[in-house]
């Protein structure tokens, strides 16, 4: 990966966070900038990827075209195609899996982490990655461009871009820059996840018969009082490394005082999450002579969070925009995974589309209306609460990322108009 260059902090696009849309953007404004373009990308973590490697996500979700009774289709050219190629190849998998009406790619933290660090090196002196560093300012500047402040293990660093990417999951930019942020009441937050993994299990837990079996006896748990209500949603799903498996829960948060953006509302909700983990581990272990020799779970370094703020767009895109199929005539990325509401810890409420095929997703929906040369993607991209069920899984956000990235280069290089915009990115991912 390489090394910032202290001597010239101007830039033409900096990203803000290193998820599953901010690396994606990354690359994609460093290639659409061709050679002599200068990316910074910027994420306060030691890992890429967000919340793969961050929360122990370890399915990619929105890939394919949402059509099972086709074979598997990817349905973003580009970089999404590229990842979902790459890691096929280093799991061994030789297609997806179908859950239902979707198709999922089982993925593991680590190698997807390895593979985004890999692919954000490759772009070479084009793309200067910042790893545990933070966006602590970004100001106006009167010809148009950006002022950037990032605090870094070296302390702070000033920087200048002609356009801003903003992947940060949370929409800091809109914070940082005083624009508008679209939110939630925390009664309608969905739901943050709790995934850890157990390493030395039983090749059982792969059957669907436990599976089934498991459901329940989490019910009897509950009913006997050796379980807590809220674990009753909890899954446990096979990884692609022998022997481990990886187990999800819903968390219940308080729905008047549940803050995502709040450090200690945070702490306290990763505490209930390690010692329902804990109780469930116990349980499996009586349960299944298959999890007598697993070893003690292994957690992730954060929470998955599913929802806090978002950017206000030129079009905010809405859940039955998605469900209708529309295609605008500035799509820049397809969404494909139903609206997954999870307003409480019981399981998912899926909605799904309609004629069961892609929906349109605008460039408006990813530039912000009120600043110019600002874009944003992933989490915090211009959409509804119901929208962003759907558009927030890590598959979509690869396909976000891109078009984000792509138009802020565009812009920077001086192609301002939103339509040429859309017509350059289209004619790229369509080649």
């Amino acid at each position: 990966m390489s090394e910032p260059q202290e001597s010239n902090n101007n830039y033409d696009v900096v990203v803000i966070g290193g998820g599953s849309a901010g690396f994606c953007a990354a690359i994609a404004a460093a290639r659409q900038g061709g050679q002599g373009s200068r990316v910074a990308l910027i994420e306060k973590s030691d890992r890429l990827g967000g919340m793969g490697p961050l929360a122990f996500v370890h399915t990619f979700c929105g890939l394919y075209h949402p059509d099972t009774s086709m074979p598997p289709r990817v349905a973003n050219a580009g970089l999404p195609a590229e990842i979902e190629a790459a890691i096929r190849q280093r799991t061994g998998q030789e297609a997806p899996t179908a859950m239902g009406r979707v198709y999922v790619l089982h993925q593991h933290p680590e190698i997807y982490d390895q593979l985004a660090k890999e692919l954000v090196a490759a772009e070479g002196e084009s793309l200067d990655c910042m790893m545990e560093s933070e966006c602590i300012d970004i100001t106006r500047e009167s010809d148009g461009g950006f002022a950037v402040e990032v605090l870094t293990t070296g302390g702070i660093r000033p920087m200048r871009c002609r356009s801003v990417v903003d992947c940060s999951a949370d929409a800091l930019g809109a914070d940082l820059l005083g624009a508008t942020r679209l939110s939630e009441e925390s009664d309608r937050l969905q739901k943050p996840a709790f995934i850890f993994s157990l390493k030395n299990v039983g090749k059982e837990v792969r059957e669907e018969r436990f599976k089934m079996r498991l459901a329940l006896d989490l019910v009897h748990g509950v009913g006997t009082g050796q379980l807590p209500g809220s674990i009753l949603g909890a899954t446990v799903r096979e990884s692609v490394h022998k022997g481990e498996c990886f187990i999800s829960m819903d968390l219940d948060t308080d729905k008047t005082q549940w803050n995502p953006s709040n450090p200690a509302a945070v702490a306290e909700i990763e505490r209930t999450g390690r010692d329902l983990a804990m109780k469930l581990y116990t349980f499996l272990q009586v349960q299944y002579p298959f999890f007598e020799e697993a070893t003690e779970p292994e957690f992730p370094p954060s929470i998955g969070v599913r929802e806090s703020f978002r950017w206000l767009g030129r079009h905010v895109l809405t859940g039955q925009e998605l469900v209708d199929g529309v295609s605008f005539p500035d799509t820049v990325a397809n969404a494909t995974w139903p609206l997954e509401m999870r307003e409480d810890a019981k399981g998912a409420k899926f909605t799904y589309f309609k004629n069961a095929r892609a929906s349109g997703i605008p460039l408006r929906a990813l530039v912000s209306a009120e600043i110019p040369g600002v874009y944003f993607a992933g989490r915090c991209i211009s959409a509804t609460h119901e929208a962003l069920a759907s558009v927030r899984v890590m598959g979509t956000c690869f396909a976000t990322g891109q078009a984000a990235g792509m138009a802020s280069m565009c812009y920077a290089q001086g192609t301002k108009g939103l339509d040429a915009q859309a017509r350059m990115i289209q004619g790229s991912l369509n080649h």
